[in-house]
């Protein structure tokens, strides 16, 4: 029921209440005739253990089983509260055959200061700021940002004397006039890519920027 649900949200299916009802959603299954399976003329299904080559077959089904894998990890992620160790991931090849797993490795802990940050977080900024507010963040940080992008199109640069004249505008608005983007009534912020750096001039990674302009 989930794994649907999630499928049909990945397609904007409109999804009916009833579909969380695990007796109507029996009864929906139930009613579902799937046709009996009938074998692709013309394709030839490799037997040779010598072969070296592989069929569309193994390929087909190694794909289905990591699409599977994929799945079951999806699952930890969206209950939450695990760890790092306890996910994994693996990597299934048939046609060896060759099953192998392994932990995922933790993401770089950037220390700036009194702060400590990955490239998993994300750092928010709500009041719908102006460039000169989401300067000042950064600045009190102990960050000197000197470009900040939105998409493909840069919205400041600190080396054009004209970018001095958006200093005052709405980060939302620049978005808009200069990144040429498109918000949906729906969306109530958008992401920027800062390039800053530290106190002694080195540059220094930070997490993604989310502007809440509503």
């Amino acid at each position: 029921m989930a794994a649907s649900i999630l499928r049909a949200e990945t397609f904007g299916i409109l999804i009916p209440d009833w579909v969380k009802n695990p007796r109507k959603m029996a009864e929906a299954v139930d009613k579902v005739i799937a046709p009996d399976f009938q074998p692709k003329k013309g394709v030839k299904i490799e037997t040779d253990e010598k072969a070296t080559s592989l069929s569309t077959a193994s390929i087909d089904d190694a794909a289905v089983i990591n699409d599977l894998i994929v799945c079951l990890e999806l699952y930890k992620a969206v209950d939450g509260g695990h760890k790092v160790e306890d996910y994994r991931n693996t990597f299934a090849n048939l046609a060896l055959p060759l099953f192998s797993m392994a932990e995922p490795v933790p993401p770089k802990v950037i220390k700036h200061k009194d702060m400590s940050w990955t490239v998993w977080d994300r750092w928010i900024l709500e009041g719908n700021p102006t460039l000169k507010e989401l300067l000042e963040w950064l600045k009190a940080k102990g960050l000197h940002a000197y470009s900040i992008s939105c998409g493909n199109c840069m919205l400041y640069n600190s080396m054009f004397p004209r970018h001095k004249e958006r200093i005052d505008k709405k980060v939302a608005d620049l978005a808009r006039e200069v990144a040429k983007l498109e918000i949906p009534p729906y969306r109530r912020h958008l992401d920027v890519v800062v390039a800053r750096e530290d106190d002694e001039d080195n540059d220094i990674d930070i997490p993604q920027v989310s502007i809440y302009f509503r």
